[in-house]
């Protein structure tokens, strides 16, 4: 095999590779324009989504495919560390636009602003990861991937070096992250130890024969609690709240709409197989005189659980909140327990509707912490009654916030009810007590429409606050004059958060381009069985 056959299907990670390698270079060089280092992130990402979208097939672009057909969604032979999937190019099609959205927006922060140039290159970094998380086949090759993603993402929560809150965010984050990353690894040893082998097919093949039933159990209850930290899953998202809090709101914006997704597609590599497998038909028995262990069902029941517990704790505590962004903090969680209900059912409607909610998630949320970046600059404070009036004094980040909320609520003509519609669907179709994950799923957006009620009373209803002034000697994009363009959010803020308002309408009111394909790539991954 020549370096052109092997390195082909890779183009958008080398892409990737080489924009972080020369912002870094450009950086030591001195060259540190946030222009520059910007214009570099943003190409490579949107190049990086050309390739993939034309390895998906999308007839428009299809002729620059990189990965031969043949090679999609085929049936692995051997144990390799990686494989292509029509399910993880739609993955990293999300990470890529979830980058660039954050990169777009994070044009518009002060170019004076120390350690913005290396925020690039960071971004980049932890986006080649994410896109190495989505063509794992072996567990040890997903877990270092995830580290790929996780060591940037420590370092971009503190970038500017001088925001106590984000230093001590940072930490924090990278504490919860470095024991997270241990209980994985340890799970991951525990599996080896019972299958012989880390390659996610392989013990999707033999799952029902293993002769060591308890170690399996507690290897994967290991890789449950150290991936649910990633996923932020109740009980282990309390650190997810003071991280999104602590941090610059382009960064939060990254954590939540972007490097969050990587947890939830490694549950799916993880836990499919095993789920969708027959269950362990070994003589081997768990102690205490248990009988032989049925795996799929038992996982299935505790990732249901977590998905009720995690929607449930995280709707119920962002009620209680008087501050934007915990407020999305604690609504980010919640949202990960709708997108656990397509991994516990395990269904490819299932599947299909999950990854719909992450897309829809990935604007939806991304957005949300991109105009609370935009109306801090603007120099509005962090409360929620901060913002009254904003519909009225700043009507198009008003609308544009209200749009994102109302597609949280799950708002018809929107995509968050689309994507609601979908996994909650298949969660009936799916019977039993699964129909109980859409009741719980059903009662959970209600309850929501409470809160975000609340903020769009805030903004359009309430008298509106005294008009704070404008950051005196604000530079945005550029080291010339003192200028706000865009009405004062800068260009790129702006059209990321336009660009976003109109897929969230868009895609409410004609899915299917979208969801036809994420639903064919999700047949696809269940038939691999995972």
């Amino acid at each position: 095999m020549d370096l052109a056959t092997f390195a082909g299907p890779f183009v958008p990670e080398i892409l990737l590779l080489g924009a972080t390698l020369l912002i870094f270079l450009l950086d030591v060089l001195k060259l540190r324009r946030l222009e520059l280092m910007g214009g570099i992130a943003i190409a490579s990402l949107l190049l990086a989504l050309l390739f993939v979208v034309a390895d998906l097939g999308f007839a428009p672009v299809a002729a620059l495919a990189t990965i031969p057909a043949s090679r999609i969604n085929a049936a692995p032979t051997g144990t390799p560390l990686y494989a292509f999937s029509s399910l993880g190019l739609v993955f990293q099609g999300i990470f890529l636009l979830a980058a660039f959205l954050v990169a777009l927006a994070s044009l518009s922060r002060p170019a004076h602003e120390r350690g913005a140039p290396i925020f690039y290159g960071l971004v980049t970094l932890a986006t080649l990861g994410m896109l190495l998380v989505a063509i794992a086949s072996d567990l040890i090759f997903l877990l270092l991937a995830i580290e790929v993603v996780s060591i940037p993402t420590y370092l971009l929560v503190a970038y500017t070096r001088k925001d106590v809150r984000a230093l001590e965010a940072a930490m924090k984050f990278y504490v919860v992250g470095a024991l997270s990353t241990t209980l994985s690894f340890f799970g991951a040893s525990l599996l080896f130890g019972a299958y012989g082998t880390t390659n996610l097919y392989a013990i999707a093949a033999v799952a029902g024969s293993v002769g060591y039933p308890t170690l399996v159990l507690l290897g994967y209850g290991f890789l449950i609690a150290g991936l649910a930290f990633k996923v932020t899953l109740v009980p282990f998202h309390a650190w997810a709240v003071d991280v999104y809090d602590g941090a610059p709101s382009d960064v939060s914006a990254f954590l939540a709409g972007g490097t969050k997704k990587i947890g939830l597609f490694a549950f799916f590599l993880v836990f499919l197989g095993p789920i969708l497998a027959t269950h362990l038909s070994g003589t081997s028995e768990l102690p205490f005189g248990v009988g032989p262990v049925n795996l799929g069902p038992i996982l299935q029941l505790t990732l249901a659980v977590l998905a009720v517990l995690t929607m449930t704790v995280g709707n119920l505590l962002a009620l209680l909140q008087k501050e934007m962004k915990r407020m999305l903090a604690y609504s980010s969680i919640s949202q990960a327990g709708y997108m656990m209900i397509g991994v516990a059912i395990g269904s490819s409607p299932a599947l299909a509707g999950a990854t719909l909610q992450i897309l829809a998630h990935v604007l939806m949320k991304g957005g949300a912490f991109l105009v609370v970046a935009g109306v801090g600059a603007l120099g509005v404070g962090p409360l929620i009654d901060d913002w009254k009036g904003l519909g009225v004094r700043r009507p198009f980040l008003g609308t544009a916030f209200g749009l994102m909320l109302l597609s949280l609520a799950g708002v018809p003509l929107t995509i968050g009810f689309v994507s609601k519609f979908v996994l909650f669907s298949a969660a009936v179709d799916a019977r039993g007590y699964f129909v109980w994950l859409a009741v719980a799923g059903l009662l959970n957006s209600a309850l929501s429409v409470f809160y975000y009620a609340r903020v769009l009373k805030v903004m359009f209803f309430d008298a509106p606050a005294p008009a704070a002034p404008l950051p005196a000697g604000a530079v945005v994009g550029g080291s010339g004059p003192p200028i706000l363009p865009a009405g004062g959010l800068g260009y790129g803020r702006a059209a990321a958060i336009a660009i976003i308002a109109v897929a969230i309408v868009v895609l409410g009111v004609y899915p299917q381009p979208v969801l036809g394909a994420i639903q064919t790539a999700a047949q696809h991954f269940v038939s691999l069985g995972g």
